[in-house]
């Protein structure tokens, strides 16, 4: 696959991807997603990936599991752990104040709305990108680091990795 190719692809994953557990994810193993953060980060994913047969589930990308480990992974900055729990928490109260619910409760109209309304604050629009970077690193990333199950999204791709892989060592989940 040529690099324009990959950008593109990789571009058009924003409106068109689909969101299920699946059995043997991480997420379902290791992480409750009964709990917040990783409730709402799994609602919010499932609004900016909706259901499409052309490609597969962010979760067959174990993005939750990722995203757990991000969270607890020392190399990974205060800051950005803390963007990432915040903007969970500002969500809901964004909810709150519009609705009297919390944002996994809203009908889907109600959740487009509040994400573009919080798009439009400096940290709404912050919180947007680092679940979506995060979102594409665990589809993209090398299954070494605990994403990417399976090389899922290398298949998708139809992309082969550079060699050197990274060591074991590197794992992240």
């Amino acid at each position: 696959m040529k690099r324009r190719e990959f950008i593109t692809y990789s571009a058009l994953l924003v409106g068109v991807s689909a969101f299920g557990i699946t059995k043997n994810s991480y997420a379902t193993l290791h992480v409750s997603i009964l709990k917040e953060p990783y409730q709402s980060i799994s609602a919010v994913i499932a609004d900016l990936f909706p259901p499409n047969i052309a490609m597969p589930s962010p979760h067959a990308f174990n993005v939750i599991g990722f995203f757990e480990a991000i969270l607890r992974d020392k190399r990974v900055s205060e800051k950005t752990k803390k963007t990432v729990q915040s903007g969970v928490v500002w969500l809901n109260q964004t909810t709150q104040n519009s609705y009297s619910k919390n944002y996994i409760e809203l009908s889907h109209t109600q959740r487009e709305k509040i994400l573009k309304q919080i798009s439009g604050k400096q940290w709404g629009d912050t919180w947007l990108w680092t679940l979506m970077n995060f979102t594409f690193e665990a589809m993209f990333s090398d299954p070494i680091y605990g994403a990417n199950t399976n090389q899922i999204g290398w298949k998708w791709l139809h992309y082969e990795s550079g060699l050197p892989r990274p060591p074991r060592i590197n794992r992240y989940v």
